[in-house]
């Protein structure tokens, strides 16, 4: 396919990441967010970032994890509820490509994307404009056809930013280089196409350790993403002393945020799967951040 079919890519984790009744899942996710105490949360973010009216600012990027709700979709309101109020004409997701294997970055022409809650369009000029700009971008759609990293996002911007648009990005290679290159291309697409945009990065932290081994590592890439440090979070991630499923879009996060904002993130929300479920032998690390 080399040209938008009005294809619908349907829900494929529905029932099983998140609820598949619209009703319940609109109801879950408002109790998320509601829980949240805001004031608290921007006093917070303002200590580490020394942004001294946070509220009034709108995020460069998100990170959040995509794991299913019942364990991370708080750790994500963390993160969404600093959006509420805001202005988002498109939101870019970028996420790692756990189905599939191929080389670069995969983007989507399908027209929209349902959930129980409804349609969300793709942003068909953004997406295309990928496409003709690199090489490192392909139309790699069967990756995308059973992906869950994009998908458990979109609930949450369909329930705050029902009209706006997405452009999904999954990463077949999570390296340095391609984070390099998908940055200044989107740096660049978005400079000229003025919109008003989120980058959400869907990515989840250390995968299937003891807690206290998970807690170490969870704590190295936390640490790289607060000092905003590009090559120490890459090092860190390829030597094992810190892990990420979704590194490469923390890299073109950070280094969007760098470039287009203040340089500043701050940690919103990190806890694992096992303060949730109460096994702490095999855990996964989920973190909610903002970038500045």
């Amino acid at each position: 396919m080399t040209e938008n079919q009005n294809t619908l890519r349907h829900p494929v984790v529905s029932g099983l990441f998140y609820p598949d009744h619209k009703d319940e899942l609109e109801s879950v996710i408002t109790s998320y967010l509601e829980q949240i105490d805001t004031e608290s949360l921007y006093r917070d973010i303002s200590k580490q970032t020394g942004i001294d009216f946070p509220d009034q600012e709108t995020p460069i990027s998100l990170i959040v994890p995509h794991a299913g709700y019942i364990f991370s979709g708080k750790v994500q309101a963390h993160g969404y509820v600093l959006l509420k109020n805001k202005t988002i004409d498109t939101a870019i997701i970028m996420g790692p490509a756990h189905q599939g294997s191929f080389k670069g970055i995969s983007v989507t022409l399908d027209d929209a994307y349902s959930t129980p809650i409804g349609i969300t369009h793709v942003d068909i000029e953004f997406s295309k404009s990928l496409l003709a700009g690199s090489d490192i971008i392909v139309q790699e759609e069967s990756s995308q056809l059973s992906e869950h990293a994009v998908e458990v996002q979109l609930p949450y911007i369909q329930l705050l930013f029902p009209e706006a648009k997405i452009v999904p990005l999954l990463f077949g290679n999570q390296d340095l280089e391609s984070a390099t290159r998908l940055f200044r291309l989107l740096d660049e697409t978005m400079n000229s196409m003025q919109k008003e945009y989120i980058v959400i990065t869907s990515s989840d932290l250390s995968h299937y350790h003891p807690s206290a081994d998970a807690i170490k590592l969870d704590g190295t890439a936390i640490e790289d993403i607060k000092k905003m440090d590009t090559d120490s979070f890459n090092s860190n991630i390829i030597s094992g002393k810190s892990e990420a499923c979704g590194s490469g879009a923390i890299l073109t996060g950070m280094m969007l945020a760098r470039e287009r904002g203040l340089g500043k993130a701050a940690v919103l929300c990190h806890i694992n799967s096992g303060e949730v479920s109460g096994d702490t032998r095999r855990v996964v690390g989920y973190l909610s951040a903002s970038l500045y």
